[in-house]
């Protein structure tokens, strides 16, 4: 009996600890700067570590559709994939990008 609630334990533990693992990450769209113009980018982060991500995005390269390289200049904004930009400009570039 006493392997029993052990295993149930246990499982309930790795359960809860999944879940949490799953839940910490969220998608978001940025509006960038890039040498190729703006560009409204998707990515997929923890929770927790979103600021950190968006100071990190200067300076990182990306691939066009044609393979060619260019470098991220600025982040304009941020948001959760559900939510909406709230600069006027963002929401336009926002509303011709293909997803």
């Amino acid at each position: 009996m006493s392997r029993y609630l052990v295993g149930l334990v246990l499982s309930i533990f790795s359960y809860e600890s999944l879940a949490a693992t799953i839940e910490s990450a969220q998608d978001y769209k940025c509006h960038i700067t890039a040498a190729k113009g703006d560009k409204v980018v998707f990515y997929r982060w923890k929770v927790k570590d979103v600021n950190l991500n968006i100071a990190s995005l200067p300076g990182k390269q990306l691939t066009a559709s044609d393979g060619k390289k260019y470098f991220i200049k600025d982040v304009v904004e941020c948001v959760s994939l559900s939510q909406e930009f709230t600069s006027d400009e963002s929401k336009q570039l926002d509303k011709i990008t293909l997803r």
